[in-house]
């Protein structure tokens, strides 16, 4: 596979298999995997499966699953309900029992594998990706934009990885421009107050 920010580039492009970006109000945003031939585009397109796998209806649930899950598992993500209370990840583990790993080790170093064929396969090695950027101290690169009609999901590549918004210029400047309007307000209402004592 690739550098670590590739990775977690793939990731991200794999939550925003949903985009959630608000075109009108109330909008639900655009499911790009909506049949298993488009689960099948993106997986051969990130090198995940060979042409000859199958990918089925089944397949796509799961990956609709996964991906909902584990973007719960995304540290700045305040927009994703964060499931059981007593156990917020008892979904997502539930699910990873339905997939089976193997180690092979190599020369230089150790892989852990999929053991699955088709769609499943494609799965197994993102899930393994997603365990290998965790464990590696990665996965805080991975954000949410902060605005509400946005929640692009985006690899933060700044120093110190605390990124708030997927474009400075964009959602970035929206909410520094309603935090000023709302402090100016603020200013307006106090100085209000003080002419009329």
């Amino acid at each position: 596979m690739g550098t670590d920010f590739e990775e977690l580039e793939m990731i991200a492009d794999f939550f925003n298999t949903h985009d959630r970006r608000m075109r009108f109000e109330n909008d639900p945003g655009v499911e790009h995997l909506n049949q298993a031939e488009a689960l099948k585009h993106w997986l051969l397109l990130h090198h995940l499966i060979s042409k000859e796998d199958e990918v089925n209806d089944e397949n796509l649930n799961i990956a609709i699953q996964l991906r909902n899950e584990t973007r719960k598992l995304i540290v700045n993500n305040v927009f994703d309900g964060q499931g059981n209370v007593t156990d917020p990840l008892k979904e997502l583990n539930e699910l990873l029992h339905s997939f089976s790993f193997t180690f092979r080790f190599t020369g230089e170093h150790e892989e852990l594998l999929p053991m699955q064929d088709g769609g499943r396969k494609g799965l197994g090695h993102l899930l393994v990706l997603i365990f290998e950027l965790r464990r590696n101290k990665m996965w805080n690169r991975i954000r949410v934009c902060s605005a509400a009609d946005c929640q692009w999901v985006f690899v933060d590549r700044s120093r110190p990885g605390t990124g708030k918004w997927c474009t400075m210029k964009a959602c970035g400047n929206r909410a520094k421009n309603k935090a000023f309007r709302e402090r100016k307000k603020t200013k307006g209402i106090k100085a209000n107050e003080t002419t009329d004592l």
